[in-house]
């Protein structure tokens, strides 16, 4: 979507924090199917061009902060450690020469 109008620029700069001088003169250039992707999981903006979906919708909207925040509760984290972990095994005894010394 271009983005012509100075006052959507303005706000736009405001909005996005690592936008820099470059990125907002590219906005009345935009073309159809291109779009800036930013946020906290991309370092710097991204121009990127989007396809039309190939295939049909029919999923469900997640609420992903919740699963986030879910997912690395303290005691998720503890029971997913204590599945993880490697079992503790009989230790071999030490031998010289094929005699124990344990």
């Amino acid at each position: 979507m271009r983005i012509v109008n100075p006052v959507d620029q303005e706000s736009l700069k405001y909005g996005v924090e690592a936008a820099g001088r470059d990125l907002l003169k590219e906005l009345p250039a935009l073309t159809k199917g291109q779009v800036i992707i930013s946020g906290m999981c991309v370092n710097t903006p991204v121009l990127c061009q989007v396809r039309q979906r190939l295939t049909a919708h029919g999923g469900e909207t997640l609420d992903a902060p919740s699963l986030w925040q879910a997912h690395f509760q303290s005691h998720r984290l503890r029971e997913r450690a204590a599945t993880t972990a490697p079992l503790a095994g009989r230790r071999q005894a030490a031998t010289v020469r094929g005699v124990s010394i344990d």
